[in-house]
Formats: structure tokens, sequence, C-alpha cells
């Protein structure tokens, strides 16, 4: 794979709760040298990372009730709202798990629904949290995330009990998803052979802190 392309997968995270204006502005200035596919930041954050990001193809990503999904339908979507209206590009949207593995699979759905509407067009990926789910209850979770027209599924927020990105749950996701929802692999993805391995199983994008390394780690590689 070619750096170039690498680098267009790639979602360079910094969500870190502790991060500061200096710390998120050079992230995102570096990234746009990079060229990845997006930034992820905290909501905070997103009028920042849209200025200096403006003009260039790296998009603004924000978490939505992130990390644990059990806030109210009602203050996600406002959290949307704002988000939106700050400059975000699209959203990692963090569903009510419990809704789900409740047998609530209505409500879960239309809270989904609800987020594809308040996005307006803006991609909406959704953290599955696979770990936390039995084989079923992921694929139940797909079938609804289609069902809402999301843009995209995502194997884990990479925090707490979200767990790491493995080869089985993307290959688990993308045999499981249409074409039309793409694949996202997040959590404990830190070198390069690691983010190749992920893309073979079906990965599309690769979510990280550690993009700026596994470029470097590629480049390296292909000297």
């Amino acid at each position: 794979m070619k750096v170039e392309e690498l680098a267009s997968r790639i979602n360079n995270t910094i969500v870190f709760p502790e991060a500061t204006y200096s710390q998120v502005k050079n992230f995102c200035e570096r990234s746009r040298e990079y060229c990845f596919a997006a930034v992820v930041v905290q909501g905070c954050w997103v009028e920042l990372a849209r200025d200096v990001l403006k003009g260039s193809k790296t998009k603004v990503s924000v978490g939505i009730g992130f990390p644990m999904g059990g806030s109210t339908v009602e203050s996600k979507m406002e959290e949307i709202r704002v988000t939106v209206s700050r400059g975000a590009d699209m959203f990692e949207y963090m569903p009510n798990i419990g809704f789900l593995k409740s047998g609530f699979d209505q409500m879960y759905l239309d809270e989904l629904k609800q987020a594809v509407r308040e996005a307006g067009g803006r991609d909406v990926r959704v953290m599955l949290e696979l770990s936390l789910l039995t084989r079923d209850e992921g694929l139940r979770a797909i079938r609804l995330c289609e069902k809402a027209g999301v843009a995209g599924i995502k194997n884990s927020s990479g925090w707490g009990k979200g767990g790491e990105a493995t080869v089985e749950d993307i290959r688990f996701m993308r045999e499981n998803a249409s074409p039309k929802l793409y694949v996202k692999a997040s959590g404990g993805i830190r070198d390069v052979d690691k983010a190749l391995s992920l893309i073979r199983a079906g990965a599309d994008f690769i979510g990280t802190r550690a993009g700026f390394e596994i470029v470097e780690q590629l480049k390296e590689r292909l000297k």
C-alpha cells in the first residue's frame, strides 16, 4: 500500500480529556500535512479544528454521547446541532448499548434515525462496542444501523470496555454489513502492521491516535 492511500484511510484521533488548546492545534496542523481523512476531536475543539483544517481534504469528526452512550437522546441531538453549527463534518456516535442489550431494538433504532436526521447528510458512524455484545447482539446492531441509514459502523470507541480492534471483529462487521455501510476499525491500533491487517480484513478506515507514527513506519518500510 502506498503512503498516500494509507493516510487517506486514517482518522487521526485526539480525544483524551486533558488535551490542551495547543496540543489540539498542533495535532490538527500536523494531520493536515499528512492529508489524513479526518481528525477526531471532542466537541469543545470543533471550531479550532475547523479553522486549522479549512481548505484541506481532512475533515472534522466529533464524538457524540462519547464514550458511555447513556446520556439522553435529547442531549445527544443537541450535541449534534451545536457541533454542526460550529463546523463538524461527521460524527462518531455512541448509541445506548443498554437499549440494545435490553431488547429495546425500536428505541435503539429510533435514536439512530434521529441522529441521522440531525446530521443533515453528514456521515454518522456508530460505535458498536462489540466486546460488550454477543455475536447475535452485534448482528442485530448492524441490521439496525442499516435501517437507520447511518454511513458507517465501528467496532469500538477505543475507550473503556469497548475493546481493541481485532481482525475477527472487522471481518464480522464486513461480512454482515451491506457494501453501502463502511467499516471503521478503532482501538489499540498503534503500528503499521496492525493497521494493514485490519484493512485487509475489511476496514475502510482506521481510527487511531498514532496516525503520524503509523505513516512514518510505512515510509521506512517502503525505503
